[in-house]
C-alpha cells in the first residue's frame, strides 16, 4: 500500500500539473459513456441470473462487451461511492465518508472529469438526485455541463427527477454535442427508496434457464414485502427502459464503435435478507455486490465473463488507459484492460476493500459547519469489509471477530462460515485494520450544505427527522 505522505504530496501537485498547459491537449481516444444506475442490485439483474426479464437493454449490452461477475462497491452511499468512482480514492482518502460531505480540499482529489477536458473532451454530467449535487459533492470540476434540475416531489420538496427526466435531458445534449469527442455521464436514481410501482413493468416475464436462482418473492416475505420486491424490480426495468433510449441514440448517431460505454451501480440494496431493508450501515452482499460492464464493438471482446474480484475504484484508470492516458496519479485502483484482453493466466490482484459509516440523525447546514467539523472529526467506520474470490469477511464494531462468509460461484449469495480458527480470525481482523490506517489521511469531514440541502437529504431517507 502506498505511503499516505508521498499519497498527499503527489496529489498535491497533479492540480498544478494539470493547469500548467496553456492548452488542453487533444487525443483521438473514443468517447466516454459512464451510466451509472443508484442503488442497483448485481443479482436482479437478468444478465446476473436473475429469474426476471428485469434488464434487456443491460443484458444486450453486457453481451455486446465484457460483464464483471464479481465488482463491489466501495461504501453503500451515493454521495462517497460516486466520488470514490470519479476519484480512484476510498473515502477515507478522498474526505467524504457519508453523504452530505463535500470531498477533501486540502488537498483536492483530481477527477476523472477534470483528466479529460484537459485532454480536450467535452465534459456534461446529468445526475437525478440530490446526493451528488455538485455543491455538495465538489463532483462539478472538470464538467462543461453539469446538469442537476430536479423535478421529482417526494415529501413535499425538490429531491431527484425520474429516469424519463435525465434521459430526455442528456440526449438533448448528446444530439447536439455528440459529435463532438465526449465524456457523458447520466445517473439513475429510480431503483431508489421509495419504490415506486411502474405498471409497465409490473408484470415481467420469467427469463429462459434461469430457474435455478429463486425470484425474491418466493422467499418467506409478507404480502407487503413481496411487493416491495415488485416495485423494486419495476424502477429496475424502468430505468433499464432509458438506458436503452441512451444507447439507441448513439446507434442512431453512427458514434455507437467510437464510444466506451461503462455501466456500474454506486451499491446495491438489501431487500429484506437478514431482517433489514435499504443500504447505507451494513455491508450485506445484496449491497456491496454491484453490476459492471464495458462494451465497445471492434475493441472490447463481446460475452466476455471476467470473475476476478474488481470495483468502482477501477473505473477511473481503465477509462483513462482505453483514453491513451495509463494512470500515474496516486490512485487505489487497478486498469481492467489486461482483464479485458484475457490475459492468460489473468494479472494477480488484491481482495477487493470496503467500509461504511454511520451517519448522524442530523446534519447541520453550512452556516455552523465549524461544529459539524469539530464533532465528526473522529468519526471512524462502523464496517469494515473485504472479498477475495469466495471469500468475504467482515467487521462490524461491536464484534470483537470479523464474521467470515463464504460466496457461491456467482457472487450473489453469502453463507456464513463457520469453525474458522481463533488465529485465522485475528488474522482477517488485523488485516482490516491495517488496511484502514494505511488508507485513512485522517481528513477533516466538510459539510457544504444549506439548509435546503439538509431537506433534501431527509427527504431521501438520509437523515433522521
Amino acid at each position: 500500500m502506498r505511503k499516505v505522505a508521498g499519497w498527499v504530496l503527489a496529489v498535491l501537485a497533479l492540480p498544478v500539473a494539470l493547469s500548467a498547459a496553456a492548452k488542453p491537449r487533444h487525443i483521438e481516444g473514443p468517447n466516454i459513456l459512464l451510466i451509472t444506475v443508484d442503488t442497483l442490485r448485481a443479482d436482479h439483474l437478468s444478465c446476473y441470473g436473475y429469474p426476471l426479464r428485469t434488464s434487456p437493454n443491460i443484458d444486450k449490452l453486457a453481451g455486446e462487451g465484457v460483464r464483471f461477475q464479481n465488482a463491489y462497491s466501495p461504501i453503500p452511499l451515493t454521495g462517497p461511492a460516486h466520488i470514490a468512482l470519479m476519484t480512484s480514492l476510498y473515502p477515507q482518502q478522498h474526505g467524504a465518508t457519508i453523504n452530505g460531505m463535500h470531498m477533501s480540499t486540502k488537498p483536492r482529489p483530481v477527477t476523472l472529469a477534470q483528466i479529460l477536458h484537459r485532454l480536450g473532451y467535452r465534459t456534461a454530467a446529468f445526475v437525478s438526485a440530490w446526493p451528488v449535487k455538485k455543491g455538495i459533492t465538489g463532483l462539478g470540476r472538470g464538467f462543461n455541463v453539469y446538469n442537476q434540475k430536479f423535478t421529482y416531489h417526494y415529501k413535499l420538496v425538490n429531491s431527484a427527477r425520474d429516469g424519463k427526466d435525465v434521459t430526455d435531458a442528456a440526449l438533448r445534449w448528446l444530439k447536439k454535442r455528440g459529435k463532438d469527442r465526449f465524456f457523458l455521464w447520466v445517473h439513475y436514481f429510480d431503483p431508489h427508496e421509495p419504490y415506486d410501482l411502474r405498471p409497465e413493468f409490473a408484470d415481467l416475464p420469467r427469463t429462459p434457464g434461469a430457474s435455478a436462482i429463486r425470484h425474491a418473492s418466493d422467499r418467506k416475505l409478507t404480502v407487503e414485502d413481496a411487493q416491495r420486491v415488485t416495485a423494486y424490480d419495476s424502477e429496475v426495468a424502468y430505468s433499464d427502459h432509458y438506458v436503452g433510449q441512451v444507447l439507441q441514440q448513439l446507434n442512431a448517431m453512427g458514434i455507437r464503435e467510437r464510444t466506451l460505454i461503462v455501466l456500474a451501480a454506486d451499491h446495491g440494496e438489501s431487500l429484506g435478507e437478514n431482517g433489514y431493508w435499504g443500504h447505507g450501515d451494513k455491508l450485506f452482499q445484496g449491497i456491496v455486490h454491484i453490476p459492471l460492464i464495458l462494451s465497445r464493438p471492434g475493441t472490447i471482446p463481446q460475452g466476455l465473463v471476467v470473475r476476478e474480484d474488481v470495483g468502482l475504484l477501477d473505473i477511473m484508470p481503465t477509462i483513462l488507459d482505453y483514453v491513451g492516458i495509463p494512470a500515474r496519479l496516486p490512485i487505489e485502483g487497478k486498469s481492467l484492460k489486461p482483464l479485458v484482453e484475457a490475459a492468460s493466466p489473468p494479472p494477480a490482484r488484491d481482495p477487493v476493500y470496503f467500509l461504511t459509516y454511520n451517519e448522524p440523525p442530523l446534519l447541520p447546514p453550512r452556516w455552523i459547519s465549524w461544529l459539524w467539523s469539530w464533532a465528526k472529526t473522529k468519526m471512524t467506520p462502523s464496517n469494515l469489509g473485504f472479498a477475495s474470490r469466495d471469500l468475504k469477511v467482515v467487521l462490524e464494531e461491536d464484534d470483537q471477530q470479523p464474521r467470515v462468509f463464504r460466496l457461491d460461484a456467482t457472487g450473489n449469495v453469502e453463507r456464513p462460515s463457520s469453525n474458522i480458527a481463533a488465529a485465522q480470525l485475528a488474522e482477517y481482523g488485523q488485516r482490516l485494520n491495517k488496511w484502514f490506517q494505511t488508507t485513512n489521511r485522517g481528513l477533516k469531514p466538510q459539510s457544504q450544505l444549506s439548509e435546503e440541502d439538509v431537506e433534501m437529504l431527509r427527504s431521501l431517507g438520509y437523515i433522521n427527522p
